[in-house]
């Protein structure tokens, strides 16, 4: 059990956290034999969560480089109020989601691209439901059928958060790679908006750890003017027979400093687009 040592010494100090530290360096004091770091501290959803960290009800967060260590470091916390503390649980958020049916108002050539593809992706998912207007009429956009193009990309940023109020424990994530699926300036209600977009597809509903959105919101922060809102908004799709199931959800975090991740929760009831789909996949 890899984090079985950390989790003692948890409980040895009654304490909610453990960490930061290098994670090769934690692994080459407490393991005796080669551990890949990513796929023990990049934890995107809960069935990919370790089971001892499940068993224990306790989150991995990887952390950039701590005190000038070349590695990448990583911190655990315990949950307070259960694993919504730092997932999105799909059933909560979309299970009553009533499914309505979207067409696009866009001409046909603009989609013809998407459907030549055998397979998207989910940054191609993304470009599709700006194309179609189908995320700009979700999001209540002021053109939703504007020509939307995204930006895209990952990148290093340093930014501080908790990992919830009651824990107390300010981490500074230093230097850390953040992925960004989709961020667009858009006008709603006459003012230009931030949103940042977090996609994800599958063959039925999930769950996503929140930092997967919540990093990119701080990411952004530190680079764009207090003046400008930022949205977060999750999207999951699903693809049924020939139709595609968009699940959309604006969040929303608290505006504490340092952030609070644990707070990133709806802001509006969620919304299930449905656009007839037909293509090889």
């Amino acid at each position: 059990m890899i984090f079985s040592q950390a989790l003692r010494a948890m409980t040895d100090s009654n304490s909610d956290t453990y960490g930061p530290i290098s994670f090769q360096k934690y692994v080459a004091e407490n393991c005796h034999r080669e551990v890949r770091t990513a796929p023990c501290i990049s934890v995107d959803s809960l069935n990919r969560l370790p089971s001892e960290l499940l068993d224990s009800g306790v989150m991995v967060f990887r952390l950039g480089t701590t005190g000038g260590a070349r590695h990448t470091s990583f911190a655990l916390a315990r949950t307070q109020n259960g694993w919504r503390d730092y997932f999105l649980l799909d059933e909560e958020l979309f299970s009553s989601t009533p499914p309505e049916i979207f067409i696009p108002t866009v001409p046909a050539r603009h989609l013809i691209a998407f459907q030549l593809l055998p397979k998207l992706t989910e940054t191609s998912f993304v470009n599709l439901g700006l194309a179609s207007g189908l995320l700009g009429t979700a999001l209540g956009l002021d053109e939703p059928a504007t020509p939307i193009i995204p930006a895209t990309g990952q990148s290093t940023f340093t930014f501080d958060f908790c990992p919830h109020p009651t824990i107390g424990t300010t981490w500074r994530h230093n230097a850390g790679q953040v992925e960004i699926d989709a961020i667009f300036i858009a006008r709603r209600n006459g003012k230009e908006v931030l949103f940042v977009v977090e996609a994800k597809t599958s063959q039925r509903l999930g769950t996503l750890a929140k930092h997967k959105l919540a990093y990119p919101v701080f990411s952004l922060r530190t680079k764009a003017t207090q003046y400008l809102e930022i949205v977060p908004v999750y999207v999951r799709i699903l693809k049924v027979q020939n139709a595609l199931h968009f699940f959309i959800c604006e969040m929303q975090i608290a505006a504490n400093v340092p952030p609070d991740l644990s707070s990133l929760a709806p802001r509006s009831q969620a919304k299930q687009l449905v656009m007839h789909w037909q293509n090889q996949q």
